[in-house]
């Protein structure tokens, strides 16, 4: 598949035309299509194996030679290459999914092979280079005139640059660089605008960015700055777009090739602990973020990363220093402002989370991590029904109703008004969802939703309800295990716990919890689960010492 040949073809299939010579694809009214390289290159090797079917890992050795990639990665650059097309999945009229076998083009497909003419020239995609006529043809006359003159002057420079060598030494970084500066010009465009999408804090966008920094990749095998792009698109896919679980591994690898190739860039550090990060290993991430920040100390990034971990580690203190040391850079960053607005709900600083939330809201009005904080900042304070009203609104916006971080809010805030049933609904539709922390989410909020139906402890005489509080907590044990260190699993632990009227080891996971930096009270106390403990002095004094840390950090 995609031979290296002096070949081109001109492939027609329905109304559409792709030309290897020039690299194009036009429709029937002579509009170009434009496709990114890798989506380029999964439509070429279809079309030279139509009407063949093209096995999943037949395609992803075609189109991904140089990268690891998995299957969900070939379905992602499908989807996008039919959403270019404007091809239905359902009702195709380009690419057909055989289910267990692969991909092939349904359409009838004519091959002419394109001929090759002396004057003719073409674009390397891979390279963004003018190929030679084909081997066999001649050059016009007057280029051979003007190229044995030019070759005559090249030796003269050749000769008067080695004499004057002798006395003059030539500028050698200055060429170095401009030689490096030509040579990786298209691969460095791709990598700018990959960067681009991926700030932009967008599921789509995020996509776009993956698919560009594969295509420097493929085009740089060395590039170390691509790889740490790469994995910070499929850390940030898992963590904020419902990306699927193997990216978590995917991310992790891709930051140790950044570092392997270059040990000392920053960047590879940074990806690293967002990587980490995502796998629940806080304290090795915010080891990694600083490391970054060795490498280069006014690395924005990096502490935006380190104050995020800090609040989740409830070191709130060094959080709003390396908050206010990112927004010093870039004090209109909206997601910085975020972070801050998070610091400020921990802090019970409502106010000013309120005015710092709003700001980046206005800043980016679709991000989707500013709209969720802003729940969560009705949600600490005990605002269920505002909270309610205000993830209900986001989901009526026909771009969000797939959101499943709006329908983890909802579903949270209905469970603590006590409506079970609404609760119970959006909580399936989590556990359905193909995303593994959102599934999680749903099946624990599911399993509190039934409890809640329940009196006291009588769920437990239910087997189907027993088994599920068995399995949930292997889940978190096994989670912390594996090293997580987060306090939202030690919490879920007591919870659960605490619904077996345990009180013992719900205490200890709590106590656990708090010290993990879990320190949102109202959460704590409303949660029915507690309903049996609140009162009991040992947990009110647990309470307290929510309190206590909280006040040490203002």
């Amino acid at each position: 598949m995609l031979k290296d040949g002096t070949i081109n073809i001109r492939y027609q299939f329905a109304d559409l035309t792709l030309n290897t010579q020039l690299g194009t694809l036009v429709n029937q009214q002579g509009e170009e299509i434009k496709l990114p390289w890798l989506s380029y290159r999964l439509l070429w090797v279809l079309l030279e194996a139509s009407p063949a079917i093209v096995s999943q890992r037949e395609l992803i050795a075609a189109v991904w030679p140089d990268a690891v990639v998995g299957d969900e990665t070939l379905k992602q650059r499908v989807k996008l290459l039919r959403r270019a097309l404007q091809d239905d999945a359902a009702a195709p009229r380009y690419i057909e999914a055989i289910r267990g076998r692969g991909y092939r083009i349904i359409a009838n497909v004519d091959a002419t092979p394109i001929a090759e003419t002396g004057q003719s020239s073409r674009l390397a995609l891979a390279t963004d280079t003018h190929i030679s006529p084909s081997k066999g043809s001649n050059y016009p006359l007057y280029w051979k005139m003007t190229s044995l003159g030019l070759l005559t002057l090249l030796m003269l420079f050749v000769c008067v640059a080695l004499l004057m060598s002798a006395s003059v030494p030539l500028q050698k970084t200055q060429q170095t660089t401009a030689q490096s500066a030509t040579a990786h010009s298209f691969d460095n465009e791709l990598y700018q605008k990959g960067l681009d999408y991926y700030h932009r804090y967008r599921a789509e966008d995020n996509l776009h960015a993956i698919d560009l920094f594969q295509s420097v990749i493929a085009l740089s095998p060395q590039k170390a700055e691509a790889y740490a792009g790469l994995s910070d698109a499929y850390s940030q896919g898992v963590y904020q777009f419902n990306g699927p679980t193997e990216w978590q591994t995917l991310a992790i690898d891709a930051a140790y090739k950044a570092i392997a190739l270059q040990p000392d860039l920053a960047l590879g550090y940074k990806s690293l602990g967002l990587a980490y990060y995502n796998k629940g290993w806080l304290v090795k991430a915010i080891n990694a973020n600083l490391k970054a920040l060795d490498k280069h100390s006014q690395f924005a990034e990096a502490m935006a990363n380190v104050s995020y971990l800090y609040r989740e580690i409830g070191q709130l203190k060094q959080a709003l220093s390396w908050n206010s040391k990112a927004l010093q850079l870039d004090s209109n960053h909206s997601v910085n402002l975020v972070h801050r607005g998070l610091i400020y709900i921990a802090l019970n600083q409502y106010l000013q989370a309120e005015g710092v939330l709003n700001k980046a809201l206005q800043l980016q009005p679709d991000s989707q991590l500013a709209s969720t904080s802003m729940g969560q900042w009705y949600i600490s304070q005990g605002l269920y029904q505002q909270a309610v009203s205000h993830y209900q609104q986001l989901l009526t916006k026909p771009t969000n109703q797939a959101n499943l971080a709006f329908t983890y809010g909802l579903a949270q805030a209905h469970y603590y008004l006590g409506d079970y049933q609404l609760a119970q609904q959006l909580a399936q539709s989590l556990s359905a969802s193909n995303n593994p922390q959102r599934q999680q989410q749903g099946q624990l909020l599911g399993f509190f939703c039934h409890v809640g139906t329940q009196s006291d402890s009588v769920w437990q005489q239910d087997a189907t309800l027993a088994a599920k509080w068995q399995q949930l907590i292997s889940h978190y044990l096994n989670q912390q295990a594996s090293g997580s260190d987060r306090g939202s699993d030690s919490l879920a632990l007591a919870m659960l716990y605490a619904s077996a009227n345990d009180s013992s080891q719900s205490q200890r996971f709590l106590i656990q919890a708090i010290n993990q930096g879990v320190l949102q009270r109202s959460l704590i106390e409303d949660h029915p689960s507690f309903a049996l403990q609140v009162a009991e002095p040992q947990f009110q004094q647990l309470l307290s010492e929510i309190d206590k840390h909280i006040l040490a950090q203002q």
